[in-house]
């Protein structure tokens, strides 16, 4: 078994571009790739379809299930150390361990061709036999060949969504999303960031299409729900950049600040897109029903911006801030021809180059000419859904928003898709509670979290088992056994935790009441004891009025006067 920092130090391939391949859905363009001019790198199951130069496998049910193409398709094969047996990793075994049960690993290991590595496994790398992973295989491969000293990294069937390319269908129940993430767009972020740290020139073969969301904190989960829609209804790869409290710059006037928090966010987009291909813009509050590629596919032309043209709803009619004609709330970029930097721009508003009116209504920043109106309507239906017709439809008025408002007509629309994305895993159950407490999402929403597949999991990881497959099978059963030993142990100790917290919480509170009622009843005691102390008091002095009375009855005063007062009371009578 060679050590890959050995490995990495032969540099054992010819000195061109490498092709890495994916299950993805654009791997069915491979056949228009001339792969003579790439050195190949193949992901997991891959390795079945072509002769590679490199096959990287993290687990060992795909060593096991593509054994006889590994035999004649690669000429090499790297692995973790530690190998993964349903996306986890076998922590007590090592490959050593499973070469004794797998007759494939034995063989490419005394053909000296298995490499291995450590895995830092949702954490930086902090020794040269590290290789980093957090979500998928693509960020260890990429992160290997920029050790092996690869400059020019192409990729395919490296995609974002939730698909394979259809030479993978008979994998789709058994290890597609697998590892509990809800969308392959997860990786993106973590290749670009590879790519930047070892300044590769590193891209997709076939770009994805690149959709910008303006949202701020407020409308997180909106944004969810709004890039659920659209990967349901995707042909082709598609990237969805949520773009949240960017850092743009406040105007000094306050008559140009942004009317929303993100208003000058699809400023930025160009640069965010690296002035390299077209970009759409929407904005958060929307819901799309059909397949954006029709939008991706319009041809600019002489134009840089295209946007749609809409007449006012009723709901908008007494909104001073509204306008009929072009809307630039679903927009088309033609990135590199637009040299945007929101700084800049936000610059020209305080310098009075232009007014916010110009800028957001008239989109100043090009030539009347550089702009049509030629996506269709029915892509920006504002406050209104025709069933058949309508590919998208935008909830501009704030206080009905569906997530706000529960009398919204077509809010069903919303909630169907929200729930929609919470039982397929897009939208965990803790990012509905947290929505609720933060009252981003109303309370007769609540229910929603239950539907999600994680709601009682302690913080335990939620995965689905792959088959037990070949001959080491009865080992990867025991190493499952062992491991769901250990989680629900520690999930017996997490509830035996929280019942004892639960138990002094409650003794702690039995303690104070007690207090409380000892105070009370000391209080009490005073009371009773001043009050019996005053009754004494008042009994006495009862008892001596009364001496006083039959005294003053015995005076001979009293009898005079009675004497005088007795004959008067008989004349009055009278």
């Amino acid at each position: 078994m060679i050590e890959i920092k050995d490995w990495l130090s032969k540099k054992p391939f010819p000195d061109k571009p490498w092709l890495i391949l994916g299950k993805g859905p654009t791997f069915a363009k491979l056949s228009e790739i001339n792969l003579a001019d790439y050195n190949t790198l193949s992901l997991n199951h891959v390795v079945r379809e072509l002769p590679v130069n490199v096959s990287h496998i993290i687990d060992i049910d795909v060593i096991e299930s593509c054994a006889a193409e590994l035999r004649s398709n690669c000429d090499w094969l790297i692995m973790p150390r530690r190998p993964h047996v349903s996306n986890r990793p076998s922590e007590i075994l090592t490959i050593d361990d499973w070469k004794n049960s797998i007759p494939i690993l034995r063989e490419l290991d005394e053909a000296g061709k298995l490499v291995c590595y450590d895995l830092a496994l949702g954490e930086p790398a902090r020794t040269p036999s590290e290789i980093e992973v957090h979500y998928f295989s693509s960020e260890a491969a990429l992160g290997i060949l920029a050790r092996l000293g690869a400059k020019t990294i192409r990729s395919l069937g490296v995609d974002g969504g939730r698909k394979y390319s259809q030479t993978f269908v008979d994998l789709n129940s058994e290890t597609k999303l697998i590892n509990g993430q809800p969308s392959f767009d997860l990786q993106f972020e973590k290749l670009e960031k590879i790519a930047e740290e070892h300044q590769l020139d590193y891209r997709p073969l076939v770009e994805p299409m690149l959709v910008f969301v303006g949202a701020d904190r407020t409308q997180l989960l909106a944004a969810k729900v709004l890039e659920y829609s659209i990967h349901k209804h995707a042909t082709r790869p598609v990237r969805v950049v949520p773009m949240i409290d960017l850092p743009v710059p406040v105007p000094k006037d306050e008559k140009n600040r942004q009317r929303t928090g993100f208003s000058f966010s699809r400023f930025a987009i160009p640069k965010l897109a690296k002035y390299r291909q077209r970009a759409l813009y929407l904005d958060s509050d929307m819901l799309v029903f059909s397949d954006l590629s029709e939008l991706w596919n319009i041809e600019f032309g002489k134009q840089k911006l295209l946007c749609t043209f809409q007449n006012l709803p009723e709901a908008w009619k007494d909104n001073s801030w509204a306008h009929p004609g072009r809307q630039y709330s679903v927009m088309l970029l033609d990135c590199p021809r637009l040299p945007w930097d929101v700084n800049e721009i936000v610059a020209g508003l305080d310098e009075g180059k232009y007014t916010y009116s110009d800028l957001l209504f008239d989109m100043c920043l090009v030539k009347p000419e550089e702009i049509e109106d030629r996506i269709p309507p029915r892509w920006n239906c504002l406050e209104h859904y025709e069933k058949g017709d309508s590919s998208l439809i935008h909830y501009t008025v704030v206080p009905t928003q569906p997530w706000r408002y529960e009398k919204n007509p077509n809010g069903y629309l919303w909630i169907d898709a929200l729930e929609e994305a919470v039982k397929s895993g897009w939208i965990a159950a803790a990012e509905i509670e947290e929505e609720l407490n933060r009252g981003n999402l109303r309370q007769s929403l609540a229910y929603v979290k239950d539907l999600a597949k994680d709601k009682d999991t302690l913080g335990e990881p939620v995965l689905t088992e792959t088959p037990d497959v070949g001959s080491s099978a009865r080992l990867q059963r025991l190493v499952k056994e062992w491991r769901n030993a250990r989680i629900e142990s520690r999930i017996a100790s997490k509830r035996l935790l929280r019942t004892e917290q639960k138990l002094t919480n409650t003794e702690d509170k039995l303690n104070a009441a007690l207090s409380e009622t000892d105070k009370f009843r000391r209080h009490l005691d005073e009371t009773i004891k001043t009050s019996s102390g005053v009754e004494a008091e008042y009994k006495e002095k009862l008892i001596s009025l009364e001496q006083d009375k039959h005294a003053l009855y015995r005076s001979k005063t009293w009898k005079l006067g009675r004497l005088i007062t007795k004959p008067i009371e008989i004349l009055t009578k009278k």
